[in-house]
């Protein structure tokens, strides 16, 4: 008998489960769930049955050419409050927790970047020609409202979206906990159904069985919202979406695409642990709390220091950057070329806070749905590794790379202390940055 490559065993497999589907009756952004955290984002090598490739491409750039996710952030200036607010960032970071709320444990002691892949990240399915009606009910059994773009003004709608194409699962990990995001992307008319703790498998109405559940339809949501991608990539003022800050899940997402073009062309979205609001009522943020492309922010998870990172500010990557230790990194030497793509984009046009997690974290297509269109070649060069060199087994492209982005992140902290190991990271002081906050995006 002849043994098939696993590759296309893979492919097979995948093809079996969009054709037949399983069907089934961080604080999470904004929505009161707990944070997500770096560890969390740990995935193990995929089994074939996991896969769940996309089989169109998305049209990058995304959103208007005038949008905040397409504006260059080189020319934008520092903010006088820039190092305060990367001062106040940093301390969250290493642990402290005095304005942060309602945490009783740090959400993190951890000061650098991550990017998310898998659990708590954006998977993207396509649209099909049918509509189903779907129930605006989050995993613990709570009638929610639509996004304003469907027009209906009623506790759990329910809603009416498109049917999927495929089998889809939203995003892991796979248990109600989970921030169970979703893309539903429509090629012909250009829009994008974001959805939060997307439910395929359920036990009844409103008893969902959680995030990481592949099944044949969207049985119901915590948040429905639709969004045209040649638009501004925000929400009208005051309304979140299924990011509690109110821009798209495509807004700032890593794609494929990005790699494939050999440019990452677009600013990114990022989340700390407590954007700012100063509201006496955290329900009814301030305006000032908030910037475009962010339309609120966070109610449930949230800091109170006025030198806080609010919604929709913008970071930027200084020019030079430093280790854990205050040296600084080569970068030319010490990384990789996917590293080198990311922070080139950091660098150009720089990211906005979109929502609260259990750290600083970057967002990149789900595993299960980002399809890599590059030979094993490619990807060699672009994690460092000398042509020629087997690729590691079990694992996608797509997995392969941001696994080597992520490690190599853990060389560039958020700024550099010093820090001592045990000390009040309230009392923690920054000597060198590696960020910088600048002046907000131009509204549209």
């Amino acid at each position: 008998m002849v043994a098939l490559p696993a590759s296309l065993i893979i492919l097979i497999l995948a093809l079996a489960i969009a054709c037949g589907g399983e069907s089934g009756d961080t604080p999470a952004p904004g929505n009161g769930e707990e944070p997500s955290t770096p560890e969390a984002d740990d995935s193990s090598d995929l089994s074939e049955d996991q896969v769940l490739p996309r089989d169109f491409s998305l049209p990058i750039p995304l959103f208007a050419p005038d949008s905040a996710w397409n504006q260059t952030a080189t020319e934008a200036e520092v903010l006088p409050e820039s190092e305060q607010q990367m001062l106040v960032t940093y301390r969250v970071m290493r642990g402290d927790t005095s304005s942060v709320y309602p945490y009783e444990e740090p959400p993190t002691t951890w000061p650098f970047m991550d990017v998310h892949y898998d659990e708590y990240s954006v998977p993207v399915f396509r649209a099909g020609a049918g509509q189903q009606s779907a129930l605006v009910c989050d995993y613990e059994g709570n009638l929610l409202w639509p996004g304003p773009a469907f027009g209906i003004d009623e506790q759990g709608g329910p809603v009416t979206i498109p049917a999927p194409a495929a089998a889809v699962r939203p995003a892991g990990p796979q248990e109600t906990e989970a921030d169970g995001h979703l893309v539903l992307y429509d090629p012909d008319a250009s829009q994008e159904y974001d959805f939060w703790q997307a439910t395929t498998v359920r036990d009844e109405e409103c008893q969902s069985q959680g995030g990481g559940q592949t099944g044949t339809s969207i049985l119901e949501a915590g948040t429905a919202d639709l969004f045209d991608v040649r638009g501004p990539g925000a929400s009208p003022d005051t309304y979140s979406s299924a990011r509690a800050t109110g821009p798209p899940l495509l807004a700032g997402l890593i794609l494929p695409e990005d790699v494939d073009s050999g440019a990452i062309a677009h600013a990114l979205a990022f989340a700390i642990p407590g954007p700012r609001n100063l509201s006496d009522d955290p329900s009814g943020p301030l305006p000032s709390d908030y910037f475009y492309p962010a339309s609120t922010t966070e109610v449930d998870f949230y800091n109170t220091d006025p030198s806080a990172m609010a919604a929709g500010q913008r970071i930027r990557l200084k020019q030079t950057i430093v280790d854990e230790e205050g040296n600084p990194i080569d970068e030319e030497d010490q990384l990789s070329p996917i590293t080198r793509l990311f922070l080139e984009a950091l660098r150009t046009y720089g990211a906005y806070l979109v929502d609260n997690a259990g750290g600083f974290s970057f967002y990149a297509e789900d595993v299960h749905t980002a399809d890599l269109h590059q030979t094993d070649d490619e990807v060699n060069t672009l994690i460092g590794e000398p042509p020629g060199s087997a690729l590691p087994a079990g694992k996608t492209k797509w997995q392969i790379v941001i696994e080597k982005l992520n490690l190599e992140l853990e060389l560039i902290p958020i700024a550099y202390g010093p820090w001592t190991e045990g000390q009040d990271p309230g009392t923690a002081t920054i000597d060198t940055p590696n960020f910088e906050v600048v002046e907000p995006a131009q509204v549209p």
